[in-house]
């Protein structure tokens, strides 16, 4: 049920019927209120659909949340793990949708959840190109971000 839901999810977003698709990630949302695989996705369609006051909100909430590993849950009787699983797998109709997402979060700052979010794109879609260059480019970044940060406990004086 959950894996057919999250395919109908991803088959309305890539057609761009963003309405039909904002109204499974809600019905998913009231079915398994802790999923924040759905929810991210709700924020995208409010994001998408220009309702940016919406989508902070949404962004704001999932921030707190700790991040998503695409590791299997030791309790894999958990909707919201269950969904995660059902979102990300290969041949998902979601790998856009999570490219999409994950473009907005690192814009965003939530660098780890993009991360996140592009590792499922390639979970769904293993030769979608520019997720791939999305996660060369991040880790690049973080290279240079660590090359440039100073040392903790150094003098420059």
């Amino acid at each position: 049920m959950i894996d057919a839901l999250f395919d109908l999810l991803g088959t309305f977003y890539q057609s761009g019927n963003f309405e039909q698709a904002e109204w499974i990630a809600r019905s998913i949302l009231q079915a398994i209120p802790d999923d924040i695989v759905s929810l991210q996705f709700l924020g995208l369609l409010y994001h998408r659909t220009r309702r940016r006051a919406q989508a902070m909100q949404v962004f704001a909430a999932t921030a707190s949340e700790p991040p998503q590993s695409d590791a299997p849950d030791l309790d894999d009787l958990q909707a919201s793990a269950q969904c995660r699983r059902a979102a990300s797998t290969r041949g998902s109709t979601l790998a856009g949708a999570w490219y999409d997402l994950g473009r907005l979060l690192l814009r965003l700052g939530h660098r780890q959840q993009a991360v996140s979010a592009f590792h499922a794109a390639l979970a769904a879609q293993p030769d979608l190109r520019k997720a791939r260059r999305m996660m060369a480019k991040i880790t690049l970044n973080s290279g240079r971000q660590e090359l440039h940060a100073p040392e903790v406990g150094t003098d420059r004086s």
